[in-house]
């Protein structure tokens, strides 16, 4: 399947920027025309891939989507969406430093879900956990009048090959530092790592993007 802007080069279809931005689109259920405005904003300093039009555009890679996506889901309007991708993109993981930055694991998600998009929660799996896989990135942040500027968090959740549920929280490095080991990344404790993240938050914005929306950009780029 070619989505929107996409070429063919041999046997593959190549999906350009601008085709990115319309699967982005349709994956998460915004209009295209808003789409491709938080694309042109962050292309325009340098976070898409940019080599030309037409048949020299460079195709894209799951980085790429991961910034888009990144962008479109912390974002309300088009013309924060460079800043929105700042805050998140280098997030890194709490509970263990030897893991990627934000941008960088949900690029690594979207590159293996077309191969996991059949797995399963197991039979192991407690009945109330069953629907947290569902939710595939959270994206959090303070929003009291008492946390403008602070930096936000986000977890992570995938399902393995043997069915079991995996979450990772991302954090600043403040947040990293502050946060106990032992309460990192757990699958029933993480949205409250954030408060404890946040002590003194009182309300909090929340963006989530669902496993199926990941396995839609996935699977376009395959």
């Amino acid at each position: 399947m070619v989505y929107g802007y996409a070429y063919r080069f041999g046997a593959r279809a190549l999906v350009t920027s601008i085709g990115l931005a319309d699967v982005v689109a349709d994956a998460v259920g915004i209009t295209r025309e808003s789409a491709q405005l938080h694309l042109k904003t962050i292309r325009a300093a340098g976070e898409i891939t940019f080599k030309g039009y037409g048949r020299a555009a460079a195709a894209m890679a799951p980085l790429d989507a991961s910034r888009l996506l990144l962008a479109v889901a912390g974002s309300t309007f088009a013309k924060d969406s460079l800043n929105v991708l700042r805050r998140f993109a280098h997030l890194k993981p709490i509970g263990d430093p030897r893991e990627k930055t934000l941008e960088e694991f949900l690029a690594y998600r979207i590159e293996l879900l077309p191969g996991e998009r059949n797995y399963a929660p197991n039979d192991r799996t407690p009945p109330e956990l069953l629907r947290l896989p569902q939710i595939a990135m959270e994206l959090m942040w303070p929003a009291d009048i008492h946390s403008e500027g602070v930096p936000p968090c986000a977890i992570m959740r995938w399902i393995t090959v043997h069915g079991e549920i995996r979450t990772l929280t991302f954090g600043s490095e403040r947040a990293r530092r502050g946060l106990h080991r032992d309460r990192c990344g757990g699958v029933i404790y993480d949205r409250y790592d954030a408060l404890d993240i946040y002590p003194d938050a009182r309300m909090f914005q929340v963006r989530i993007v669902t496993r199926d929306a990941l396995i839609d950009i996935a699977k376009a780029l395959r």
